[in-house]
């Protein structure tokens, strides 16, 4: 794509966002219509059936949400979308190894879904999605690019329908995540999602839910419908989740994702990387505290290595909603392995599978393979829609015989030369105005003084990160 074709495709994705009308989106709607749905990170998880009362209907958006298509009402199609332009911009881009690029870089995304259902039992959704980059000195990142392509296509069947006991099997292109998108996710902070291709089964039997899938990995390419999957990388996963009693307002999970990757790059070399993942997850609200807390093991094989690596991550709050500006004190630790001797026969990294950008932020720049950090944070009200969020975020090696990684996979910085721990410091700050449920305006930035590590094995720039988004959704 042109840089001029670029430009031209921020221009109408601006002129789309300022058309659409800012307005509450459920102002008018009766005292006696159910609560309106959130829309979700996965769309396919919303349910826009109360539209189906016209007098629960306001504005244009909301008669696309509930389209009936017989005089009965149980074949309907619902209509959604998202527009986002990002600015994006780093000083000293991955720690001065990337070019200079003093004027930053736009990104856009547009994603159009429908969501077909006949009955109670059967579903289709599909979803494009078409995102680009302009401007970015050296050119897009594999993650930047996808003019056009079915980011989800998939159909549902309600098998099993008793009470609240379920089986629905899903069968197609499908966007997956779950809990706090630590090892699997859609990726929403970059420009393309992740997406996959495979089976699923969900439900729930007695107070236990479940899900279980088997999928190809999609690789994102950056032309039309040219998007493909891979024998040779893979993604099998099953969890189940309930009530903690022990815990009033907790939640327990239990986790098993797995995952095969061609070309996995770690600090001791290149290859095929076979891991299945063991972890509990423990979250919810008691109180004025909130929690998420999840560990496990991996093991498996990496060109004949035995893999032994774990993980903790945590995530603890308390909130003060009675006091101004409702502030919530935060503290998230993480810690996962890294490799203790490249020539012990075994891998002992950490691998995230296909995690967000949640462990260092928007920013990116630390993975979470090999590192231990140490995040307090604050997060206030200062407006109705707008809510201020800062925070400090510290950075060590686990392992000093092992390198740093990307968010994405693959070894950042060597860990051969230098047997210091403290990568650097990361201070961030973030504000999220929310005039409307449709529109979403995001500013975050931050800065990350390089440590030790990084000084010894440079280049060792500081880095100054800033990104802003206007996000709409219908």
């Amino acid at each position: 794509m042109t840089c001029a074709a670029g430009y031209r495709s921020k221009a109408l994705v601006v002129a789309a966002l300022i058309a659409a009308p800012i307005d509450p989106a459920a102002a008018q709607s009766e005292e006696d219509c159910p609560a309106r749905p959130d829309y979700r990170n996965l769309r396919y998880e919303e349910n826009w059936r109360s539209l189906a009362d016209p007098t629960c209907i306001d504005g244009l958006f909301d008669r696309l949400k509930h389209l009936p298509l017989d005089q009965a009402g149980q074949r309907y199609v619902s209509f959604g979308g998202e527009a986002r332009l990002r600015y994006e911009y780093f000083n000293n881009g991955a720690f001065g190894s990337d070019p200079p690029d003093p004027n930053g870089y736009f990104l856009k995304r547009a994603l159009l879904h429908a969501d077909f259902h006949s009955g109670e039992r059967l579903r289709a959704f599909l979803q494009l999605q078409s995102a680009n980059e302009a401007g970015r000195v050296g050119g897009p990142r594999a993650e930047d690019d996808d003019d056009l392509d079915f980011n989800q296509a998939f159909l549902d069947w309600t098998a099993y329908a008793n009470g609240e006991d379920s089986l629905m099997l899903r069968a197609g292109r499908q966007e997956l995540e779950f809990g706090a998108s630590r090892l699997l996710s859609a990726r929403d902070g970059l420009n393309t999602r992740q997406s996959f291709d495979g089976l699923r089964a969900f439900g729930r039997w007695g107070r236990w839910n479940y899900n279980a899938t088997a999928a190809r990995v999609v690789t994102t390419l950056p032309g039309t419908f040219d998007n493909d999957t891979s024998r040779g990388s893979w993604y099998l996963g099953a969890s189940a989740w309930t009530a903690f009693d022990p815990l009033p307002g907790s939640m327990i999970a239990v986790l098993n994702p797995s995952r095969r990757q061609e070309n996995a790059d770690f600090d001791i070399g290149v290859g095929i990387d076979e891991r299945y993942t063991h972890g509990v997850r423990l979250w919810g609200k008691t109180g004025d505290w909130d929690y998420n807390w999840e560990g496990g093991i991996q093991r498996g094989e990496f060109e004949g290595r035995q893999i032994r690596a774990w993980y903790f991550a945590s995530d603890t709050g308390y909130s003060f909603p009675d006091r101004g500006m409702a502030p919530r004190l935060g503290v998230r630790f993480d810690a996962t392995s890294g490799d203790r001797d490249p020539d012990d026969g075994e891998l002992n990294t950490f691998s995230s599978l296909f995690a967000s950008t949640a462990y260092s932020g928007l920013s990116g720049l630390i993975g979470p393979s090999n590192a231990i950090d140490v995040a307090p944070s604050l997060s206030i009200t200062v407006l109705p829609q707008v809510r201020i969020n800062a925070g400090v975020i510290g950075f060590w090696r686990t392992s000093r015989a092992d390198g740093i990684y990307k968010t994405t996979g693959g070894v950042r910085r060597t860990g051969q030369m230098s047997d210091a721990r403290h990568i650097g410091t990361q201070t961030t700050l973030q504000a999220v105005y929310t005039p409307t449920p449709r529109w979403t305006v995001l500013a975050t930035l931050a800065y990350f003084e390089a440590g030790q590590f990084l000084e010894e094995t440079p280049p060792s720039e500081d880095v100054t990160y800033f990104t802003t988004w206007v996000t709409f959704r219908f």
